[in-house]
This record gives C-alpha cells, structure tokens and sequence, in this order.
C-alpha cells in the first residue's frame, strides 16, 4: 500500500487542538496522520496519564484515517548515563502507540559525543547495547501491532556523532526482525551526509528497502554552526533542519526517488509545521505525482 501522511501538532501540549486538524486533513485527502506524543501530557514522569490517553484515544477514533506516532524526541539509546531513563520512555512510547492503534512507532537511533565514537571498543559496546534493546522491545511492539521505525539523525552539536543511514541500516538488517523497520528521514541524511562529506543518495539507498516510513521535508544540508536570533534568520541563511516545503531547498527529491528501492508498503509522510499550512496541499500532489511515475511501471 502506497500512502501519503502528514504531520499534526499539538498547541502547547493540548490533545483537544488535534481535532480540528484531523478533520481539515481529512479534506485534503491524505491516508494518516502522524501524532507527536512527544508534545502532549499522556506521558508524565515515565508514566502513562490514563485520562490523557483516553482524551487522545477518543479523538482518533471514528476517523476514516490511519495513524502513526512519533515518540519523544530526546531518546537517546547510545546515552549511556540515561538509558535506562530513555528505554522506560520507548517502552511507554510503544504501549500508547498500540493502545491508539497506530501502525508505526518513530523513534531516534541513537547519537553519541566525537570522543566516544572515535574509542571504538566503547563505541561498540553502546552499539549492542542499543541493538539488544532494540530486540528486547521489538517483542512488546509486535504484542502492541506496532512497527518500531527507527529514524536517521543529523549531529544536534558539532562535538556529536550521528550514525550515517548506511551504519543504521547495518544494524536493522543484522536484527532482522519484522517489528523493527527503519524512517528515513531524507533531510536529516542530507545534512548528515553533507556534514560528514559522503555520497548523500548512496547513503540512503542502503537505508531505503527497509524505510516503510519516510519524512518529507526540505533543508539545504548546511548544519547550523553560526547562531541565528530565530527560525526565520536560520531559514534566511539556509541552515539546519529547517522542515521547508517540498522545492524550497536543494534536496533533488525526483533523482532521490527514481534512484531508491523502496518496499512495497510506504507512507510518505510530510512534516511541515504549519506556518507552512498554505503548502500542504501543492506537496501532497507532488508526492502522489511521484508515487505514480514510480510505481506506475508495476502496475
């Protein structure tokens, strides 16, 4: 199944906000709509407030739409001092997740300082760290009938190392397991790529046959490295993870897509904010216009 997604937002953590999103989404017509549990109440102190769930529950039901969720955005699985702080998150990110009824479950592989990366013994250690509980979880998530959709990052810090889409999708083919896929996140790994000075689509290609979800937005690859007052001036200068509509920046999404493998079942899904709300609906088109020129061979 082929379907096109977009990204809610929550104002200043309100589930009630969703409401009216959801049913303006509908009239666009897209397939699902991705939650930000990392930006509601449900989940307080590594706990789940049952009213807050029931309230987001309520809101979601009777909706002609799928739903995917993207968990907190701080976790952190290469974290060592606060793993275990990180895991008890994922594990309620997961149960949440199945209690809505969402097909996917977004969460960030793990970053790491320059130093850890560079002793590599360490490095290593974190890694499998990592992987097991990765494989630990994967068995919740498949008793929750929610896939794990493990997203690709960029360095938050120049003093940090994000693993290259070719490093994670190593890892996910070595777990090899059903409940744990990949989200690839096209403008992260331009950023990372552009960064570390590696082949961009090259990359991604090897991210790309596992990723049933992938992130569609906009940058220019620059990571920010020069402060700016605010989005707007980063967004004047080009720099970092800006989340521009489709065509604003320089990623080339048809060379991106013509040259991607991708699996049979994939949802591209939008995260624009919606300061760009008057957009949404010329980048859904292109999006189902490159939907169609790629897959209509197969058909």
């Amino acid at each position: 199944m082929k379907k096109i997604g977009i990204s809610a937002s929550c104002n200043n953590g309100g589930i009630g906000s969703l409401d009216s999103q959801l049913d303006h989404f509908i009239s666009m017509k897209v397939d699902s709509v991705e939650i930000p549990l990392f930006d509601t109440d449900v989940i307080v102190g590594k706990k789940i407030i049952r009213s807050e769930l029931d309230d987001l529950k309520k809101i979601l039901s009777n909706r002609n739409l799928d739903y995917t969720i993207h968990g907190e955005l701080s976790v952190n699985l290469l974290d060592e001092k606060y793993f275990e702080d990180h895991k008890e998150v994922l594990k309620k990110d997961i149960e949440v997740s199945g209690e809505v009824g969402a097909t996917h479950l977004v969460t960030h592989f793990g970053q790491t300082t320059n130093s850890i990366y560079e002793d590599t013994n360490k490095y290593n250690d974190l890694l499998k760290k990592q992987d097991d509980c990765y494989l630990e979880l994967s068995e919740l998530a498949k008793s929750s009938n929610v896939v794990l959709a493990i997203e690709n990052l960029f360095p938050f810090e120049t003093d940090m190392y994000a693993p290259l889409p070719s490093e994670i999708a190593n890892h996910l083919k070595k777990l090899n397991h059903p409940f744990v896929k990949s989200c690839l996140d096209i403008s992260h790994a331009y950023i990372n790529c552009t960064y570390r000075n590696v082949h961009f689509i090259n990359e991604i290609k090897t991210m790309a046959p596992l990723s049933e979800h992938i992130h569609m937005h906009d940058s220019f690859g620059i990571l920010q490295e020069m402060p700016t007052y605010n989005f707007s001036e980063a967004s004047s200068y080009g720099l970092g993870d800006l989340h521009l509509p489709l065509g604003w920046g320089s990623i080339p999404f048809d060379k991106v897509f013509e040259e991607l493998k991708l699996p049979e079942n994939i949802n591209l899904n939008f995260e624009l904010p919606p300061r760009y709300s008057k957009y949404w609906h010329q980048n859904i088109k292109q999006a189902r216009d490159i939907l169609q020129k790629k897959y209509r061979h197969r058909n």
